[in-house]
């Protein structure tokens, strides 16, 4: 790092700080989206996906690291966030806080040692546990917001995976992709701890490809998810109904007026827990007598625009009655009265008979 911690900011600077953290904002969608996947494969509804979470603390880092100046991290973790708020994120105006705060850690974590001169090996570790303490960060503040009564050894057990990928991710990787960068000659010698390479470049990126088809993979990777996978809808409390119906549709709760029901359902999950609330909404079997199901009809596959996917069993439920759709504050959400709480379902987009 930069010794010098000049405080004004010029135009490179301020371009720096916009293009890193829109496009860290825009990939931290898809880096969601994976987590998801992480979560489905092991079968739970959240926290396995913090393997990932460093992925978010990268873009930070980086421009903490080639703009650096205090504040940095601060301003470009809430811009990465605002990015990622209109981006089409599933956390909501809850991004925007956890990016300020990952982003305050780490220029917490560069001031602790701005006054060295050069990159030591010892200054890189720091960067690194910096890393992995703003990307824990985030566990805490879900924690607070929305996992309250979640077992405390499960609570740490996420935070440690959360650091660890920081430490990974966004210490380590960014570190080396800025080597790599610097090896190539694209920035400045006196960020890195490396002279700029003679290997020709060509070389140097076969010897740098773990790290180039890494990010190679998230950036193809986010575009795939924009395009084929993410619904972005302009009606948050819309839905398609489809698959093995002879009517597909689009669903709007406005028109079944007077079928509303109220029910009275608690949320217990393995690793979280609503109290006994009431919903009103639309039955599940309501929606999709109305799409006409097919006689060969066996599942129903209940789809999120986060990726997010769970089956059911058809006939069970067109015959349940604590099964609904209902419009919460961000959008449509599937209240299954009688089953666990990884099988209710926020953000649907599609209803799939199969």
């Amino acid at each position: 790092m930069n010794a010098s911690n000049n405080t004004a900011i010029t135009t490179r600077d301020i371009v720096t700080i916009a293009m890193l953290s829109s496009l860290g904002g825009a990939l931290s969608t898809f880096v969601g989206y994976l987590g998801n996947l992480i979560n489905l494969s092991l079968g739970i509804p959240f926290g396995a996906g913090q393997f990932m979470a460093g992925l978010h603390v990268f873009w930070i880092v980086l421009m903490r690291v080639l703009v650096p100046k205090t504040g940095v991290g601060l301003a470009g973790g809430a811009l990465k966030g605002l990015v990622e708020l209109f981006t089409g994120s599933t956390h909501g105006i809850v991004i925007v806080l956890v990016s300020l705060i990952q982003g305050l850690i780490i220029d917490v974590g560069a001031s602790s040692f701005r006054e060295l001169n050069g990159v030591s090996v010892s200054s890189q570790i720091v960067w690194w546990v910096t890393a992995g303490f703003s990307s824990a960060s985030n566990v805490l503040v879900f924690q607070a917001l929305y996992f309250t009564g979640a077992p405390i050894v499960y609570i740490a057990v996420m935070t440690i995976l959360a650091f660890c990928s920081g430490v990974i991710f966004a210490g380590y990787f960014a570190w080396e992709t800025l080597e790599f960068l610097n090896e190539i000659e694209i920035i400045p010698a006196n960020i890195s701890s490396r002279e700029p390479s003679a290997t020709p470049r060509r070389k140097l990126i076969v010897r740098n490809f773990p790290a180039v088809a890494f990010l190679t993979f998230i950036i193809v990777g986010s575009v795939y998810f924009t395009v084929f996978v993410a619904v972005m809808q302009t009606d948050p409390y819309s839905c398609e109904v489809t698959g093995l119906v002879e009517n597909p549709y689009t669903y709007h709760q406005s028109n079944f007026v007077g079928q509303e029901v109220t029910i009275e359902a608690e949320l217990i999950g393995a690793y979280t827990h609503l109290d006994p609330a009431n919903y009103t909404g639309i039955l599940l079997g309501t929606i999709l007598n109305y799409a006409n199901p097919n006689s060969g009809a066996t599942t129903l596959r209940v789809s999120a625009r986060d990726g997010y996917t769970v089956l059911f069993d058809f006939d069970s439920v067109v015959c349940d009655n604590r099964m609904l759709l209902t419009e919460s504050e961000d959008g449509l959400w599937l209240i299954a009265g009688d089953y666990d709480g990884a099988l209710w379902v926020r953000w649907v987009t599609v209803l799939e008979v199969f």
